[in-house]
């Protein structure tokens, strides 16, 4: 059967069971909305929407749902203790406001903006509606020689991203059904340092061209919609079903005149499962992806291109008891089209807790990584637009740590992990010329593209939370990575380029007792990152990353406060990509109302 009537068929079925019963136990864009006593959305720099390294908790993997967290498999979760401290953020009322405005301004005129509003919140009907803004207009310096450039050294950095949704959520009683949708906009320039062909290159003919409009803005937009059923009935065969659909498309290619790429995926994905007696159960996942392109083919060594399906399946086994939980099962991955290529993977979630103040876990997975476009754009969206980054292939991304409170305000994490990945993508940064047209010039001189390695990681960390009351609490996690790669591709080095060695991210709280006065900090650091240049023959040393934000907020009414934020305090100078400096120092202030 081919898989395009093969999907068609599992569509039909999976609509014919809708209108049975079922939905999702909660919604991600439900939680642009949670309202809580005394709620100060926390405004981050604009620039740091999708820049910073994201650290990896160490929890659970996820089947590979992109907008929504109720249709992953089965979850074995411990029910036994929440093993964190007892500290002053975990026992917030929820608030009796239903809306939330934001506003801040920069000194770089950075612009941040929130609002939301909850139209209906009873215990049958859930619907919310969100609006966020980002904007940044701001000179940033490069950190790299430029005197064989014609260039100043400074170049304009500019992002308007402008994201919105509505999400509604319905409980029939032992049903749900929800269903939500989210559109955003982004305007952004590629304002890395210009790599010019002759540097690197020198061939007979004429030079590409190197004549760069690095002012213009590119514009991605994104679309996501999807409806789902889930059941929670005890003793009883429970599903879950999800139809999705994601919409990316750009402006520009590499010149203003080529067309930007674009991207349409459909998603199906479910579960079933039902307890077999009173501490056994069993249950099937899968999954399956269309992604289709048009008549736009995008390049990379290892080609995703044109029109394809992904597919998993994933059936298990589960015990539940007093102080232990455990799931077994075994997951295939299939890409039909495409590349054709199949993976298989574990899959193995453990929770164990013989007191109050201690628990094990192990977490083992795998699957295809979904590198989509839509994906791709918030990891990172200076990447060659003519290009599709490839789907990698895990069969084995696996957890063990340790989680214990020696003191009912001080929690322990010890964790390590190991990852085989086959055709994880890593970045540098490359040439921008490629044309021999002067009279139009490219967009960017300096695409940050895709190499691609098979790569295995071992990685070794530790969280430290403590809290002090309802006055103080600090969290402290560090992770370290070790990384080895083998591959065949016909590179002089192969590096992890731009990842780092080690990350750490601190964050603290303290409220007075006596004003209504809060102060937050954040720091983030990241250790030992490279770069190459366009030959991939030179390791560049990348400068460490150290952004610590501090934020004081005071609240002149229970609904009404003001907040000022110290951005950058360091004065830390590093880049996000090679070429791709991070802001300076900035101060921001702002306002947070509650209706």
């Amino acid at each position: 059967m081919k898989p395009a009537y093969f999907t068609i068929l599992v569509l039909l079925c999976s609509l014919s069971l809708q209108a049975q019963n079922t939905t999702r136990n909660d919604s991600l864009m439900n939680r642009e909305l949670t309202l809580e006593k005394e709620y100060n959305p926390t405004i981050r720099d604009a620039v740091k929407l999708s820049q910073l390294p994201e650290l990896r908790e160490p929890q659970a993997p996820k089947s590979k749902v992109e907008f929504s967290d109720y249709a992953t498999p089965f979850d074995v979760q411990s029910r036994v203790i929440p093993l964190s401290p007892q500290a002053y953020l975990t026992h917030l009322n929820y608030s009796k406001y239903r809306g939330y405005l934001t506003g801040g301004i920069s000194t770089l005129v950075d612009i941040d903006g929130d609002l939301g509003y909850q139209i209906l919140n009873s215990d049958q009907d859930r619907l919310n509606i969100f609006f966020s803004h980002r904007s940044s207009r701001s000179d940033v310096s490069y950190l790299q020689d430029v005197s064989y450039l014609d260039e100043t050294g400074k170049q304009k950095f500019k992002i308007n991203d402008n994201w919105g949704g509505i999400n509604y959520l319905h409980d029939f009683g032992g049903i749900k059904l929800n269903a939500d949708a989210k559109y955003t906009y982004s305007a952004f320039n590629y304002y890395g340092l210009s790599i010019p062909y002759n540097i690197y290159y020198i061939m007979p003919g004429p030079q590409p061209n190197n004549n760069f409009d690095k002012n213009t803005n590119q514009t991605d937009q994104l679309f996501e919609a999807h409806i789902g059923l889930a059941s929670d009935k005890a003793n009883e065969l429970n599903y879950k079903i999800n139809v999705g659909y994601t919409n990316f498309r750009q402006k520009y290619g590499n010149t203003i005149n080529e067309d930007g790429s674009k991207e349409n995926r459909i998603l199906i994905d479910g579960d079933i499962h039902k307890l077999l007696s009173s501490t056994m159960g069993i249950g099937l996942s899968g999954s399956m992806k269309n992604y289709s392109y048009g008549n736009k083919a995008f390049k990379s060594t290892n080609d995703s291109t044109t029109n394809y399906w992904t597919y998993f399946l994933n059936p298990y086994l589960y015990w539940e008891d007093t102080n232990w939980n455990l799931l077994l099962g075994a997951k295939m991955d299939v890409e039909v089209g495409g590349r054709g290529k199949i993976i298989a993977s574990p899959t193995i979630r453990l929770n164990y807790s013989p007191t109050n103040r201690f628990m094990f876990y192990l977490l083992a997975d795998g699957g295809i990584k979904d590198n989509s476009q839509y994906n791709l754009y918030y990891e990172n969206r200076y990447v060659d637009p003519s290009i599709r980054v490839a789907d990698s292939r895990s069969p084995l991304d696996a957890t063990a740590g340790i989680k214990f409170i020696p003191l009912p305000t001080f929690s322990v994490g010890i964790f390590g992990g190991y990852i085989i990945m086959k055709d994880e993508h890593f970045y540098y940064s490359n040439v921008g010329a490629k044309n021999f047209d002067e009279s139009t010039p490219m967009l960017s001189g300096n695409w940050i593209t895709p190499i691609y390695e098979d790569a295995n990681t071992f990685r070794l960390g530790a969280d430290f939370k403590y809290a002090f009351q309802d006055i103080f609490e600090i969290g402290l996690k560090g992770t370290y990575y070790y990384r080895s790669i083998s591959t065949d591709n016909d590179v002089i080095l192969h590096k992890a380029w731009n990842k780092p060695d080690f990350e750490m991210n601190l964050n603290a709280a303290y409220c007075s007792p006596w004003i209504p006065l809060r102060f937050d900090l954040s720091y983030l650091s990241a250790f030992g990152r490279k770069a190459t240049d366009s030959s991939l023959s030179n390791i560049l040393h990348m400068k460490n990353i150290h952004d610590l934000s501090v934020k004081a907020t005071y609240s002149i009414t229970s609904n009404f406060s003001v907040y000022g934020s110290l951005n950058n305090l360091l004065f830390s100078k590093y880049d996000f990509w090679w070429g791709y400096p991070a802001q300076k120092f900035n101060i921001m202030g702002g306002i947070s109302i509650l209706f």
